[in-house]
């Protein structure tokens, strides 16, 4: 009987602690992060968690655009969130926090960090910035009155264009000839051939924009043409080969001509020296032969040279010109 009591004891008290656990638990969990009467910058808190909000959601969307990167066309809306969010938290001048600063402040200038600072500077240049995003995209930003419109820049829209009527045709041939799809993947020599006119067109707009100088496109533009090229080229094989050979005349062309102007380079330098072999001057050799300084006269000469010690010798003594 006193076993069977202890047992009976021992659940009852097993159980008590488990659903004390589990209150516990749901207590802290559901519990907001605001509930918490020793923070001074409470007030400001809900602000902090909704910019903490739209921030993670342009952090999810360049993630999953990453590969390849297209942030710029797949998250503009996340970007105009974020940024119209970011600018509230900046004007935030009648929400004080328990020690009268302003929410703007203890969110920005309070503390030594701003982890909210620094992930805004991040998500602005770090990934839309060097994304180059503004020769895509601009933005009439109506902060006050949240209303902010995006708009596509007018050549980002004719490369899509010439990319959908591509896309279109490739799709057009695959699912109307069952022949191509089980057959033409592997080699697509139809496709190559039905596709290649919008291929080109796609192809010289791209090009025509990439070599205008000060004109750029934003790397969702670059990634897609460079994945579309590497598709068409690599995986179909639909360079031709008469381009592949008109591509290696071209290099061998470039390569004979750095050879002639090398040629031409040291005939000329050759010709400019009159031909002749340059020969150096050659000064007398003897134990005191030495080279004479401008500097020095010609009585020094005079004085340097021994005199005849007979009437019969004759001497000739240089004489020192100066330029």
């Amino acid at each position: 009987m006193i076993n069977s009591l202890s047992r009976i004891l021992l659940s009852s008290i097993l159980l008590f602690s488990v659903l004390s656990t589990e209150k516990q638990n749901f207590t802290r969990d559901s519990a907001p992060i605001t509930d918490d009467p020793w923070d001074l910058d409470g007030p400001c808190q809900k602000y902090v968690e909704k910019f903490a909000m739209v921030q993670s959601d342009m952090v999810a969307c360049a993630t999953n655009w990453s590969i390849p990167p297209k942030v710029c066309t797949n998250c503009f809306q996340n970007y105009i969130n974020f940024k119209q969010y970011e600018y509230e938290t900046k004007n935030l001048n009648n929400v004080y926090s328990l020690d009268n600063r302003t929410c703007t402040q203890v969110i920005y200038d309070n503390y030594l960090l701003s982890y909210s600072s620094d992930i805004s500077t991040a998500l602005t240049s770090k990934i839309w910035e060097k994304s180059r995003c503004d020769s895509c995209i601009t933005f009439d930003w109506k902060f006050a009155e949240n209303k902010t419109t995006p708009h596509f820049i007018e050549r980002t829209l004719v490369f899509q264009n010439y990319l959908y009527e591509w896309r279109n045709c490739i799709v057009n041939y695959t699912s109307v000839d069952a022949e191509i799809i089980d057959h033409s993947l592997s080699n697509a020599s139809k496709i190559c051939n039905l596709c290649k006119t919008p291929f080109d067109e796609l192809y010289g707009y791209y090009w025509k924009i990439y070599t205008t100088p000060d004109v750029d496109f934003c790397v969702d533009v670059e990634t897609t043409m460079n994945d579309t090229i590497h598709l068409w080229d690599d995986v179909w094989k639909c360079a031709e080969k008469q381009d592949r050979n008109r591509d290696l005349f071209g290099i061998m062309i470039t390569f004979g001509t750095l050879v002639l102007l090398t040629a031409l380079f040291y005939a000329a330098s050759y010709i400019q020296g009159g031909g002749q072999t340059r020969n150096l001057v050659r000064y007398p050799r003897g134990q005191r032969s030495r080279l004479l300084s401008s500097g020095m006269s010609d009585a020094d000469l005079v004085h340097r040279v021994p005199l005849p010690t007979t009437s019969t010798q004759v001497y000739n003594i240089p004489i020192h010109q100066t330029r």
